[in-house]
C-alpha cells in the first residue's frame, strides 16, 4: 500500500467491493474517500466538485494502474454531464457533441475497471454511458450508485471538494 492513500478515517464499505482487502482496510483509502465525495456530489448535480475530487485523487496513481484509469474515466463522466447540462438550453444538440466525446472517452478509460471499484457501481456507469451517447436525455437525472446506494451530497461533500484546490 503506497503510503500516501492510507486514511483510517475511511468506513468499510457495505459488501466486498475490489479495493477493500480481507485485513479488512482499504488497499487506497484515499481513493475510498475521494470516491464517495465525487459520487455524491455528481449526485447532486455538482459536476465541476465531482471532477475535482475525481482528478485531485488521480494524481496519486502512476499511468496504467486500474486506480489511475478509475478517476480519468470518473473525471470525463463528471465533465461530460456537466456538459451536457450546462449547453442543454441552447439548442437540441449544443452540448451534446462534447458530452459524447467526453463519454466515449471515459468508456476507454473504464474498460479495464472491475465492475464494483471501491463501492462504485462502474459496471452500472458503463452501461449509461453507452446509452447516453446515442440518447443524451438519458444522463439527465441520471445518479450514480455507491455501496448499492445512490447518496446525496452533505455540506462535508463540499467543503472537502473546496478545501482540494
Amino acid at each position: 500500500m503506497d503510503e500516501h492513500t492510507r486514511d483510517p478515517g475511511v468506513a468499510p464499505p457495505l459488501g466486498n467491493p475490489t479495493g477493500w482487502r480481507e485485513d479488512r482496510r482499504w488497499e487506497h483509502a484515499t481513493l475510498r474517500r475521494a470516491a464517495e465525495h465525487g459520487v455524491r456530489l455528481y449526485n447532486d448535480g455538482a459536476y465541476t466538485e465531482s471532477y475535482d475530487c475525481f482528478k485531485f485523487e488521480w494524481y496519486n496513481y502512476g499511468r496504467g494502474t486500474a486506480e489511475s484509469a478509475f478517476c480519468h474515466g470518473m473525471q470525463q463522466v463528471a465533465a461530460g454531464t456537466h456538459k451536457h447540462a450546462a449547453d442543454c438550453g441552447r439548442g437540441a444538440d449544443a452540448g451534446d457533441t462534447g458530452m459524447r466525446s467526453l463519454f466515449s472517452t471515459a468508456l476507454d478509460y473504464l474498460r479495464g475497471v472491475p465492475d464494483d471499484f471501491y463501492g462504485v457501481d462502474v459496471a452500472a456507469v458503463r452501461r449509461r454511458l453507452l446509452v447516453a451517447i446515442f440518447e443524451p436525455t438519458l444522463i439527465d437525472d441520471w445518479r450514480i450508485a455507491i455501496d448499492d446506494h445512490t447518496p446525496d451530497a452533505y455540506p462535508a461533500d463540499y467543503e472537502y471538494a473546496a478545501g482540494l484546490g
